[in-house]
């Protein structure tokens, strides 16, 4: 009995890791297949996308690294009443859908105070839905910090500062990684909001290869895909081997310096108010004034449509995803074979870190060639980019269990199976429903992927890029406000859940 259950359990993780082989891997870098033999001719009009694709990404990156760390400490340090309200508001950008992010930009910075189409509005847009993987990731860092360290510090008279810099910063430099490369690769990756704010002179390298797609230029789209993905796959290596470095030293102490910036707290608090206030909070929540003063409610058979199809998908990705996420988890937090669990840690990091315009690109040329339906090609290609969104939180959860509860269960008595349902998996929950949540609303709120696969079905973010194009701005915007509210939500159903993590 007990060898059947263990080759159960071996086919389960069989079955599970080849589904992420074959279905979420290997169709999401097939077009690196085209560097081969191919002609790998790279266009002079696509070096300047990258050049403004990683332009953008490095400024946004490091403005919100300047504003995401300190506001990170702020949010785990600080016992200010507006605490909980910065908490809330922070992710915001990650629930609601970019393309009403991207609207609600366009109005505010665009139309109400006349900055043009460009650069500096793609780099506006970008830093609102980007800056929550800075905080979250540097705010995770700092609350594993034993907060002894600060208080032996401060005993001995160092400035805040200066336990800040040679102390804490140290510690949560794991989380200051994390968070550079998922803003960087986030503002790389974003297609359907950029389109809204972009010019013709500032087309980033994801729209120019939803462009190259639907012109039919495929053989042009797959390299610009394949440079994308190969330097995110640098970028990814980079990251590694700065998270393995272990010590940053830091043998100089400024005094005079440190201890004039440890009495300008107050005005890095006004300074952080006034930014997140003007850059992130009013252009987030402008699309609400606006449809009070334009309110055109619309509703036809092609909106009807593409909501069915959005949340038909955002549905069908959530649960199959969660049917493999499951076991994919346990495998990766649990395998006694840790180097192939790092394996697959690793691989579906790539999945997450590669833009989805280039993912979207390499799933059309994978599946296409099955002949398999259009909307049955875009459920996979949401699969893929949102599998790795399930199995990361879930993963971190087990592991999170102690072992010892498993084992004492089993000592006890209890079956394998029962132990997994009825202790296991109630500890887990709230990381699946967390995860569950992310999932549905990326794949919500997606654009590049679904443009790159598909031209007769269109969801529902797609829908309201197709009406900013036509110049419908009141009619996306009432579809923008109940994106919004569907937002707030799931948001407030992620808050409850984390409250009970």
């Amino acid at each position: 009995m007990f060898n059947l259950k263990k080759q159960f359990l071996n086919i389960t993780y069989a079955v599970t890791l080849l589904f992420f082989i074959c279905v979420i891997f290997l169709p999401a870098i097939y077009v690196l297949t085209y560097a081969v033999g191919g002609d790998f001719t790279v266009s002079e009009e696509l070096l300047n996308a990258l050049a403004i694709s990683f332009f953008v990404a490095f400024v946004v990156m490091i403005i919100d690294l300047l504003v995401g760390i300190p506001t990170a400490w702020m949010l785990v340090k600080s016992k200010s009443k507006y605490k909980i309200l910065l908490d809330n508001i922070v992710d915001l950008p990650l629930i609601v859908p970019t393309a009403a992010l991207g609207l609600s930009v366009y109005l505010f910075w665009g139309e109400f105070w006349q900055i043009g189409r460009g650069v500096a509005l793609i780099i506006l847009l970008h830093i609102i839905f980007t800056i929550p993987y800075v905080i979250r990731s540097v705010a995770a860092a700092i609350e594993q910090i034993d907060e002894t360290y600060d208080e032996a510090a401060a005993v001995l008279g160092a400035y805040p500062v200066t336990v800040f810099r040679t102390i804490d910063l140290p510690l949560f430099k794991d989380g200051v990684i994390t968070g550079s490369v998922l803003a960087f690769t986030r503002s790389l990756s974003e297609t359907g909001a950029t389109m809204m704010v972009a010019g013709v002179a500032s087309m980033t390298a994801p729209v120019f290869i939803v462009e190259l797609k639907h012109s039919g230029n495929i053989p042009q789209a797959a390299v610009a895909s394949i440079i994308l993905i190969i330097l995110s796959l640098i970028i990814l290596i980079i990251a590694k081997i700065l998270t393995r470095k272990r010590h940053f030293k830091f043998k100089v102490i400024y005094f005079d310096l440190e201890k004039r910036l440890s009495g300008l707290s107050q005005i890095r608090n006004y300074f952080l108010g006034a930014f997140l206030s003007i850059v992130i909070i009013i252009p987030t929540f402008y699309i609400i004034f606006y449809n009070f003063l334009n309110f055109n409610p619309v509703f036809n058979s092609v909106i009807l449509q593409s909501f069915l199809v959005s949340f038909g998908v955002a549905l069908f990705v959530t649960v199959v995803g969660l049917i493999f996420a499951i076991p994919m988890a346990y495998f990766i937090a649990r395998s006694k074979n840790e180097k192939l669990s790092a394996l697959f840690k690793n691989l579906h990091d790539v999945v997450l870190l590669v833009p989805t315009s280039a993912l979207g690109v390499s799933l059309a040329l994978f599946w296409g060639r099955l002949n398999f339906s259009e909307i049955f090609i875009l459920a996979l290609s949401h699969l893929s980019f949102t599998f790795p969104l399930l199995v990361k939180p879930i993963t971190a959860a087990i592991k999170n269990v102690d072992r010892e509860i498993e084992e004492a269960a089993t000592g006890l008595g209890a079956k394998r199976k029962k132990v997994l349902t009825s202790i296991l998996l109630p500890l887990v929950m709230p990381a699946i429903v967390a995860g569950s949540i992310m999932a549905f609303t990326r794949s919500l709120s997606e654009t590049g992927a679904t443009l790159a696969v598909s031209k007769d079905v269109k969801t529902i973010s797609v829908l309201i890029v197709d009406m900013v194009k036509n110049d419908q701005i009141s009619e996306a915007g009432f579809l923008c406000a109940v994106l919004f509210a569907i937002g707030f939500v799931f948001l407030i159903a992620l808050k409850k859940t984390k409250k009970e993590v």
